[in-house]
């Protein structure tokens, strides 16, 4: 081989070992890209199934794109992949997933509840303002400022009530009388107890996805106080033996069968749903006892109200005229009984007084009859002292009652002192 063939021979090889040289090197890893004229930070991972994955987010600038990436790195390593691939949460989302997960209704095995809730349409409905206030903002970017300012638009928007209007007007045509009936619109100021039920909501939604590691922390962590019990106003409405018979009276005609509903209701302490879910195989007329199932009850015990001798007489009226039918509900309610019991209380002029308060009412006459505290809580399903007082209402018989103790007591005290210094002296 000449000098020319071997001069080619060795720059052919050296040319190819730079071209692999250079083949085999790696270019410097890019950290930011630009996407329709906007700046990321880009971050290249693995997810756990192999899969490769690219997660951008926005910067001002290329020279922030390298501690962008180190934070989302980090973020990966410390919270896992649910939480990452959560960036982009919004409420609405959430709210679905938590309506999915949680809002289901309860399921019962053997009469006992293993799953869901027996109430839903309650919660649902206060999903409402929660979604129209947040929407589509990313639960990361939800912050303890947010909630304050959901409170106060709350409690600064009324509530707006749809009413129907009766007049009695002079057809002109038949010159007879009619009643025409026209819509309006009436407005009262929000009750703080309806937004802390909403509060209650929003902490257990933003709660629910920390469980599920799409959220680091909840904002509710950094805002104490916010849902405050204290300013919420507790009825302490109870009725009057006088005002009980006036309320009895008009119970007659198309409202006789609001009589032994209200005879249940103040001589056992029920809730409204365990009185309206009430059957004939719940009631010992042998015993005088009533068995609440724990599906009825609000706190998923079971327990046992006794017979009041005119709630036996009443019940056993309206077994006679009854089918016979053991698993049909006592009282047949299908619906509300609102209405009629509002027109009940306008006929007996009696003011300010809701179906509930005969729980209140209930209470308080059992305590007052003699019944300890211990076992008048049993009877009404108080799992708690503290909500238990709240429906134990001081009437003035009670004050008199108290005072008149006391009395006896500082003056016989007082006499067994004076007998003493006697003594000594």
């Amino acid at each position: 081989m000449n000098y020319h063939a071997r001069l080619r021979e060795y720059l052919g090889n050296d040319m190819k070992k730079g071209s692999c040289s250079r083949k085999n090197k790696r270019s410097p890893t890019r950290y930011w890209i630009v996407r329709r004229g906007n700046l990321y930070a880009r971050f290249q991972y693995t997810d756990s199934t192999g899969k490769a994955k690219e997660k951008n987010r926005p910067i001002s600038d290329k020279r922030l794109a390298r501690s962008v990436v180190d934070e989302m790195r980090r973020e990966l390593r410390v919270h896992g992949e649910e939480l990452f691939d959560s960036e982009k949460l919004a409420f609405d989302e959430l709210v679905d997933r938590y309506e999915s997960s949680e809002l289901v209704e309860a399921i019962y095995q053997e009469g006992i509840k293993v799953r869901g809730r027996r109430s839903v349409r309650a919660v649902k409905s206060s999903l409402k303002p929660l979604r129209e206030y947040f929407g589509s903002k990313r639960i990361r970017l939800i912050k303890s400022n947010d909630i304050k300012n959901y409170k106060n638009h709350r409690l600064n928007t009324p509530v707006e009530i749809e009413v129907n209007e009766r007049t009695t007007v002079i057809d002109n045509k038949t010159g007879k009388r009619i009643t025409v009936v026209t819509k309006s619109v009436r407005t009262r100021q929000r009750r703080i107890a309806t937004v802390n039920r909403e509060l209650e909501l929003l902490r257990a939604i933003l709660n629910f996805a920390v469980q599920n590691e799409w959220l680091v922390r909840s904002p509710f962590a950094l805002v104490k106080g916010i849902i405050s019990k204290a300013a919420e106003i507790e009825r302490d409405r109870v009725l009057s033996f006088e005002e009980e018979n006036e309320l009895l009276e008009v119970c007659v005609g198309r409202k006789a069968h609001l009589r032994p509903l209200l005879i249940c209701a103040l001589d056992t302490a029920m809730r409204r749903g365990e009185i309206f879910k009430m059957r004939w195989k719940d009631i010992d007329f042998s015993s005088r006892e009533i068995y609440i199932p724990q599906t009825n009850t609000k706190t998923e015990e079971a327990r046992r109200v006794g017979l009041t001798q005119r709630l036996s007489e009443e019940l056993e009226t309206l077994w006679n005229a009854s089918s016979k039918d053991l698993d049909s509900t006592v009282f047949g309610i299908t619906n509300t009984i609102k209405t009629v019991f509002k027109s009940a209380c306008e006929i007996a002029k009696i003011k300010d007084f809701r179906f509930h308060d005969c729980r209140h009412t209930a209470t308080t006459r059992m305590i007052s009859s003699g019944s300890p505290h211990t076992e008048v809580m049993k009877i009404t399903g108080h799992s708690q002292l503290k909500t238990f007082l709240r429906y134990l209402n001081i009437t003035s018989e009670t004050t008199k009652k108290v005072a008149s103790r006391l009395s006896d007591y500082v003056y016989e005290k007082q006499v067994v002192a004076d007998t003493v210094s006697k003594e000594v002296n």
